[in-house]
């Protein structure tokens, strides 16, 4: 179930520093995975699928194609700004990208 306990600007600050990639973006947090393999393309997807169904969460998806780019933009329009729902979100996902390189 996802956390909607509002985090500060300073408590998402803090958060990004353990969260490789990820940026703060006036009320979203978000981040551009670069995956050059289309199997792994593929698996990534579906791995980010299967997270907003464990947590209910529901990022902005960019998929580019030409660059095999996804960029993951999450808030939580419900609170006006980033939650610990946000942060889990990007754990999973950079959880992720760590096994598949």
């Amino acid at each position: 179930m996802e956390d909607k306990t509002a985090l500060s600007k300073e408590e998402v600050l803090e958060e990004l520093k353990k969260l490789d990639g990820w940026k703060l973006e006036f009320k979203c947090i978000s981040k551009r995975f670069y995956i050059e393999d289309w199997s792994k393309i593929t698996a990534f997807l579906k791995h980010l699928v299967k997270t907003i169904e464990e947590t209910n969460h529901h990022p902005d998806i960019i998929f580019h194609t030409a660059t095999k780019t996804i960029t993951v933009s999450t808030t939580t329009h419900s609170e006006g700004g980033i939650t610990k729902a946000d942060i889990e979100l990007a754990r999973r996902l950079n959880e992720f990208e760590q096994n598949m390189i």
